[in-house]
């Protein structure tokens, strides 16, 4: 199973809502040198979709309205997930380890 793989479990929200935040000050410090480019353009196509009062299925139609945004809003939950594992990965292996006592 390979643990960067874009899928989002439910349980999985809570610490990618935590974590993001870490790896974005990290990227802007500069110490996290792997910007998730893939995610952060979906992230901008995704909100214009949301915004964008024309979409595939028109917000009008009581439930088929909000699959479509709900989709295009779990598919950047997904991409983000993907990226926050992999910000987890680096950071702990570039954490400094602990001295021995």
């Amino acid at each position: 199973m390979n643990p960067l793989r874009p899928a989002l479990k439910i349980r999985e929200i809570p610490a990618l809502l935590r974590s993001s935040p870490a790896m974005f000050r990290d990227m802007l410090k500069g110490r996290y040198r792997k910007p998730p480019v893939g995610t952060m353009t979906g992230a901008v196509l995704g909100l214009v979709y949301l915004i964008n009062p024309l979409d595939l299925v028109p917000d009008m139609l009581p439930v088929l309205g909000v699959i479509d945004d709900s989709l295009v809003f779990g598919l950047f939950l997904a991409l983000l997930s993907r990226d926050v594992k992999s910000y987890t990965l680096w950071k702990k292996n570039s954490a400094p380890s602990e001295p021995k006592k």
